[in-house]
């Protein structure tokens, strides 16, 4: 949260000894392999289980470097522990640039740089190393097991060296501090001082200075799924649970995972980590989710200047799901209220202050905020993409066009979205909006629908005419189909108002973990394509985009969608930006 690139501490935890029956393993190494910081240390105490605690960063993807001349793992208090670390760095610039290329190439883990304890302070090490021994064997005399075991065996150490291992471990520490002070002058130096405590997104090679905004929900998701294993008498049924009384009266066994969420802030999200410069304009309560929810935007290193708090009591929003034991959603219920109060203001203030050159606002927030949200980027020329968010809501869009063209503000609100991306209910009630509001002038004809499902006999109609019917309003829409892949619409290059349809087939998951953010993590790896290749929009915000080259920004979006379906995570916590470079 703090965004620390380099931290120096004494020692890691590690793999216990006897762990193999115990499992007992620091938390320090599961952290490593998630969190971009570099740790600074002697190593690890040889009251561990060395061997295996190299063995366990290896699996958790951690780098770890000896420092200095030897390229042997360090033992805390001694130089020598008989294995080899994978790398050897002399100088800090050297780790530095280690650090600042894992941020450029998106890579979440850790990295471990081992140094060796002073030589003048080594030389009472074959001493600490008989009390360790004899600390072990006593421990293991008298039972002491769990979390009691290291400070046990520490305390002992010292009595049986006559306070030569505190005297020690005082001084490794202040080495380490020095090694890591170094270490963070170099990279603070190469221009990576945050690059490596936040994430890979602050590459300079894939970020542009014009932002990406996106603007919308920002929530707490809590998201509880049926334990897949139970009997089959008392698993749910996905399709009729809220008809089967004494099914939904009942508790089931499961999991509950609570994490950042809401669609824009998901979208921002996974955008930020596939390399754009996401920056968030949300409304959060003044409570302990919305601070939660800052605290975790900080800690990517996302901009946070626009999060906007309204006071008067309004809550965080929070998004409650329910799944089946096959990750399905089942029901819902979402407190959203607080959306509703972002206001035009902060809207305008971030376009004056930012410039972006894209910008993606859900159809949570209010129609006059979609309303100044499609003038000011017309004024400034930016890509605007539309996200439906659901049934009830999708038509916000149309409803803040339809007052733009009766406030004669611009002559023809066609084209001032230039993409949406629902899913197939949304588009059935847009197309019949649409239609209602006279933003749009007629349907296709059957025999026009009949045709073109020849040559895509896998889409079904329906979605077939609703795409015909709102391609006068939104000159490109990508339709999420779930399980069928995805459906595209967009202006031919020969002739801009004939429109090609196409269907971009499936990629299958290899499991279901949750399904909740798929759709929102699609749409943000879509966004970062085009907000890091400035060639795909033009200086009006209009989109410069082949038929092919679409296809391929939503199929390759896809399998950012896979790995949000085969996470917890709503937006899967392993984006990087070569998760949009592998055909």
């Amino acid at each position: 949260m703090a965004g620390i690139s380099v931290f120096a501490t004494g020692g890691i935890g590690g793999v216990h000894r006897g762990a193999e029956d115990t499992m007992d393993v620091s938390a320090d190494l599961t952290e490593l392999g998630r969190t971009p910081v570099a740790v600074v240390c002697a190593g690890a105490k040889s009251i561990l289980d060395l061997p295996k605690t190299l063995e366990y960063l290896e699996t958790q993807g951690v780098p770890v470097v000896a420092f200095g001349d030897s390229s042997e793992f360090p033992a805390f208090f001694s130089q020598h522990s008989g294995l080899q670390a994978p790398w050897k760095l002399q100088r800090a610039e050297q780790v530095a640039q280690l650090l600042k290329t894992n941020a450029e190439l998106g890579l979440q883990n850790g990295v471990v740089v081992a140094v060796p304890i002073p030589e003048e302070h080594a030389k009472a090490s074959v001493d600490i190393e008989q009390a360790i021994e004899a600390a072990l064997r006593e421990s293991e005399r008298l039972g002491v097991k769990g979390k009691e075991a290291t400070p046990f065996l520490l305390k002992r150490v010292v009595e049986r060296t006559g306070g030569a291992s505190l005297l020690a471990n005082i001084a490794l520490v202040k080495n380490n501090a020095r090694i890591a002070s170094q270490i963070a002058a170099s990279l603070a130096s190469m221009g990576g001082s945050q690059g490596f405590s936040t994430t890979a997104s602050y590459s300079p090679e894939t970020r542009t200075d014009q932002p990406l905004l996106v603007i919308g929900c920002a929530a707490i998701d809590i998201t509880s799924r049926v334990d897949p294993n139970q009997s089959a008498e008392s698993a749910i049924p996905e399709v009729d649970l809220l008809r089967q009384t004494k099914l939904a009266a009942t508790s089931h066994p499961g999991t509950v995972f609570t994490s950042v969420g809401g669609v824009a802030q998901n979208i921002a999200r996974a955008a930020h980590l596939l390399g754009a410069n996401a920056v968030l304009v949300a409304s959060l309560g003044q409570d302990a989710h919305g601070t939660a929810v800052a605290a975790d935007l900080n800690r990517m290193g996302m901009d946070t200047r626009f999060l906007q708090y309204p006071g008067s009591g309004a809550r965080t929003a929070i998004y409650n799901a329910l799944h089946g034991p096959n990750g399905d959603l089942v029901a819902a219920v979402a407190d959203m209220h607080i959306n509703g109060l972002l206001s035009p203001q902060q809207i305008e203030e971030a376009f004056s202050s930012l410039r972006p050159r894209a910008v993606c606002v859900d159809a949570n927030v209010s129609m006059p905020a979609i309303v100044t949200t499609l003038m000011q980027a017309r004024e400034s020329g930016a890509c605007v993409v539309f996200e439906p968010t659901s049934v009830p809501k999708c038509t916000n869009v149309l409803s803040a066009l339809l007052v733009i063209k009766h406030s004669h503000a611009v002559a023809d609100v066609s084209g001032l979205v230039h993409m949406i991306t629902p899913n197939s209910l949304e588009l059935q009630r847009m197309s019949e909006a649409a239609l209602e509001l006279g933003l749009v002038e007629g349907v296709p004809t059957a025999a026009t629908v009949s045709e073109i499902a020849k040559f895509h006999y896998s889409l079904d109609a329906s979605v077939i005419r609703n795409l015909l019917t709102l391609f006068p309003l939104f000159p490109t829409v990508v339709v999420k189909l779930g399980e069928q892949g995805a459906a595209v619409i967009s202006p031919s290059p020969r002739n801009a108002t004939r429109p090609i349809i196409r269907h971009i087939q499936p990629l299958k998951p290899s499991l279901v973990e949750n399904s909740s953010g798929a759709g929102d993590s699609l749409v943000g790896a879509i966004l970062a394509q085009l907000h890091t290749r400035s060639e795909l929009v033009s200086p009006d915000g209009s989109l410069s985009l082949a038929p092919q080259e679409l296809d391929t920004i939503v199929s390759r979006a896809q399998r950012v969608a896979i790995m949000a379906i085969e996470s917890m995570h709503t937006v899967s916590d392993r984006l990087n930006p070569d998760a949009l470079n592998k055909d």
